[in-house]
């Protein structure tokens, strides 16, 4: 369905942030979800704790429980454990997919000029003992679905949403190195006199002009590095 996204971002691979950075903002209302990280494997892949929202456990109303396996479905009203990933431009250029243990979202912007209309797909895993009859679903599934349809948009266009993009965007910094071959790699130097000291002329406009080698005798570790230089950048990791 075409649904407007308010303030929608400009690279539609980002409509979905991360599990980790979701787990980090509990939901502000009865229409949101709550989802707690409990475990991150890697960028977009964690272990989350997710309480379902009243209008999706009504679809319990059509399928029940399943009362013949201990697998939990998208519409319990039990806390629920789930590892959720996310994938940018998946299945397409521009798609955004979340794949979870017992449900896979799409998301892919409608080809329009405000680029704010968006195409949501989602894939739910149901109880295979307890299936309901064709006339209940003809009856009741429309109406169940539409409710979904309008707790999802309020959900994407709510107040914490945006902010949640916003942190996602800023999450991950990437770091890059370019292999040492001459010895160990540079680290900022607070003693610009010293004989073991470098200048390095591009690192003036930085005050970081003198370098030395970070333990020359010692054998590399690359996080005992990163924790190193980062404190003479004067952060703390």
């Amino acid at each position: 369905k075409n649904v407007f996204i308010q303030n929608a971002p400009t690279d539609p691979a980002n409509l979905f942030v991360r599990p980790e950075v979701r787990g980090m903002s509990p939901g502000k209302s009865r229409a949101d979800f709550s989802w707690r990280c409990l475990k991150t494997y890697a960028p977009g892949d964690a272990l989350v704790e997710c309480t379902n929202c009243w209008s999706t456990r009504l679809f319990s109303v059509l399928f029940g429980h399943s009362l013949s396996t201990a697998r939990l479905h998208f519409f319990q009203s039990m806390r629920t454990v789930s590892r959720l990933a996310l994938y940018k431009d998946f299945p397409e250029a521009g798609d955004c997919s979340q794949v979870g243990t017992e449900t896979i979202a799409i998301v892919r912007r409608m080809p329009e000029p405000s680029h704010s209309r968006y195409r949501l797909v989602f894939v739910f895993s149901t109880p295979e003992d307890n299936v309901p009859p064709r006339s209940l679903c003809d009856h009741h599934l429309p109406a169940f679905i539409d409710m979904f349809d309008q707790m999802l948009e309020r959900v994407v266009n709510g107040p914490g949403f945006l902010d949640m993009r916003g942190v996602d965007a800023k999450m991950y910094l990437v770091l890059s190195l370019r292999a040492f071959n001459r010895g160990p790699p540079m680290i900022p130097h607070n003693s610009p006199c010293s004989e073991e000291s470098f200048h390095i002329s591009v690192g003036e406009r930085l005050g970081l002009a003198s370098w030395i080698r970070f333990k020359p005798h010692e054998k590399f570790h690359m996080s005992e590095y990163l924790q190193c230089f980062v404190e003479r950048l004067g952060y703390q990791l």
